[in-house]
């Protein structure tokens, strides 16, 4: 056997009365694929267990309903494990996660005040999502309800124990219905349940009491609890360790530590601008004051600084969910000493929300498509044929078609007419707090080097050149083009393109900048090019749109926030009427304002088009071929890797 890395995340761990194999948890997500009822499914399993086989030491499965059918809390949204029916599928799923040697525990929680529909919470204070929806203002729940609540908590407890769960784990975290309870922000009660912190923990102290009365005191209890909710007067470091304190006197055998809530989900989430560490210190506070164990999870994506902070004491356990998502392989590849061959969580938030806080369907990941398709997916199937096959473009769609095909047993040469593998990946991975999008480059590179594939830069493909080389199957990812407007003058000097700005082209410095375009990229942009000293107004034209409405809500989060902190001046619902002398007249379209903003350079950010040059070269040569990515419809990195992995695995 070859030797270990990263030793102390992968030495043995105990939690409770079992012993883990490794310091490695996957962390509990809404990423269940229940049945229309809550029921586990086949989807379910295979999802796991793909997790399992990967050398995870604790998985936690999340967001797990312990109400039965008819029950006022019940909801099919989640798992359920609140009825004798769901049993079977819960003994399936542990008994498969177990197989792989992974111990399983399993989440119970209700979702409380963060809901677009009528819910219960601590009190009926109203709460949001981080791009400021509101969520449905919540009904305070009785003193009735919670403790009939916590008898269910304790009935779910011992129907986890007969289906094999290792723990139960307690969410109290993130806004949720018993994360709201500690929050002096959210828990206006005055009975024994809100008030002094020693009332705002008693429900949560209460259902651990529960747990171990009703299904015995060695069947062990995690309670995971945000250390800060980043907002004020909410939840913060202050208290947070006291409130591990308590727990771990009421029975609770380790401690999982997180952050936030969905009003502050960019810091919970670690959007993609966030170091990797930055939680630390939040960590360090609640390990201090407990005996017993803590797993945190803090947006770790590469195994040094997953190693690091096992090695200084900081944790017990290191928590990672999204890392899940992107590689099920990252403990083997990285116990292995393989750390190029991870496929690292770029933070995109792809695999969460939409606006408002609604889930994204279909789940996917947009570095990893076999999410979601494991039973299809996980394994790769040899071509019955093997053939002669070109990828035109070294973008993220181009690569993966290429590592598939390759895998596949095809004779795979990329083609890229510049100098680097990476398409609008490097483009797109240039503004401020975008690098983890080379990770995506990195890894495909990588693999490509490593598989043997054929990498020809500096070529600009022909029909000609294809039918010389005797190709039998053709795939175009030739990407897309900036959109160039017809209301302006593009050959006035002062007009440039942001795919210059991003490239490095044409760098302004201390000029007055107006962007044309309101979107992830023009706003991109403007945060680029403000933070070189010059003063950058952004035009949204399309009505009723916001800044940058195409960004995944956390992320866009965090980049109106440095927006705001840059001052870059946003202008929503104008209409460009074209150019000064002085800059760019526009006309407020509600108003008719007029208004003239000067510049010295105007970018247009305005989205892309699909490069067909080639398909359409194809077309006339009655060649047969296939177009993904951009070249086919702009979209983005997610779509790009679906459709170069189907391809690659269709040929």
């Amino acid at each position: 056997m070859s030797a270990t890395h990263f030793s102390h995340l992968f030495s043995e761990g105990q939690i409770g009365n079992f012993k883990v194999k490794n310091r490695i948890v996957m962390l509990p997500m809404a990423r269940q694929f229940q049945g229309i009822d809550g029921e586990v499914t086949q989807k379910t399993i295979d999802y796991y267990v793909e997790r399992a086989r990967g050398g995870v030491g604790l998985i936690t499965v999340g967001s797990t309903r312990v109400f039965p059918p008819g029950h006022k809390f019940y909801t099919p949204a989640s798992l359920n494990i609140g009825d004798d029916r769901y049993l079977p599928g819960h003994c399936d799923l542990v008994q498969a996660i177990h197989t792989w040697g992974a111990k399983v525990a399993i989440q119970f929680g209700h979702i409380g005040g963060q809901t677009v529909h009528q819910s219960v919470a601590a009190s009926d204070v109203q709460q949001f999502f981080c791009d400021g929806t509101a969520y449905c203002k919540p009904r305070p729940i009785t003193k009735s309800e919670i403790y009939d609540m916590i008898e269910l908590f304790g009935q779910g407890a011992v129907m986890a124990k007969k289906a094999g769960y290792d723990m139960v784990e307690i969410h109290a975290a993130h806004g949720y219905l018993l994360s709201g309870f500690l929050s002096p922000k959210l828990n206006l009660r005055t009975d024994e349940f809100g008030g002094i912190l020693e009332n705002r923990v008693r429900i949560i102290v209460e259902l651990v009491r529960q747990i171990k009365h009703t299904a015995g005191t060695d069947f062990p209890v995690c309670v995971r609890i945000s250390a800060n909710d980043f907002i004020e007067g909410s939840i913060d470091i202050e208290e947070s360790p006291i409130v591990a304190k308590i727990l771990e006197q009421a029975g609770a055998d380790v401690i999982s530590v997180s952050a936030g809530n969905h009003e502050t989900q960019h810091l919970s989430n670690d959007i993609m601008r966030l170091d990797e560490d930055f939680k630390r210190p939040l960590f360090e506070a609640v390990k201090k004051e407990i005996n017993i164990p803590i797993i945190v999870g803090g947006g770790y994506r590469n195994p040094d600084k997953a190693e690091k902070i096992i090695a200084d004491g900081v944790a017990d356990f290191l928590g990672m969910a999204r890392s899940f998502l992107a590689d099920p392989k990252w403990p083997q590849k990285a116990q292995e000493g393989r750390v190029e061959d991870i496929r690292r969580c770029v933070s995109c938030g792809e695999c969460l929300y939409q606006i408002g806080g609604k889930f994204t369907y279909p789940q996917g990941c947009s570095v990893n498509a076999v999410f979601a398709r494991e039973r299809e997916w996980s394994t790769i199937k040899p071509a019955g044929v093997k053939k002669k096959v070109a990828i035109v473009g070294g973008g993220p769609a181009g690569m993966e078609a290429a590592r598939l095909a390759s895998l596949r047993g095809h004779a795979v040469t990329l083609y890229e007419k510049g100098m680097a593998l990476g398409g609008q990946l490097l483009l797109a991975a240039a503004p401020p707090g975008k690098r983890r999008l080379l990770w995506v480059r990195d890894y495909l590179a990588t693999q490509l080097g490593k598989q043997g594939v054929k990498v020809n830069f500096g070529v600009e493909v022909t029909p000609e050149l294809l039918g010389k080389e005797n190709t039998e199957v053709v795939i175009i990812a030739t990407g897309a083009t900036p959109v160039e407007p017809d209301f302006i003058d593009t050959d006035d000097d002062r007009v440039v393109n942001a795919w210059d700005i991003l490239g490095g082209l044409i760098e302004p410095q201390n000029q007055k900048v107006v962007v044309l375009g309101g979107n992830m990229l023009g706003c991109e942009v403007a945060e680029f090019i403000s933070q070189k000293g010059n003063l950058v107004s952004v035009i949204k034209m399309r009505p009723g749109s916001a800044m940058a409405e195409d960004c995944e809500p956390t992320n866009r989060r965090g980049l109106l926030d440095s927006l705001q902190a840059c001052t870059v001046n946003l202008l929503s619902n104008y209409k460009v009427e074209g150019l000064t002398d002085d800059g760019v007249k526009v006309v407020k379209r509600d108003s008719g304002e007029e208004l003239t903003l000067e510049a010295e350079t105007i970018v247009l950010a305005l989205g892309s088009k699909p490069d067909q040059a080639l398909v359409n070269a194809l077309q006339k040569e009655d060649t047969t071929f296939y177009h993904i990515g951009d070249c086919r419809e702009p979209k983005n990195i997610r779509q790009a890797i679906y459709e170069g992995a189907l391809i690659g695995r269709q040929i």
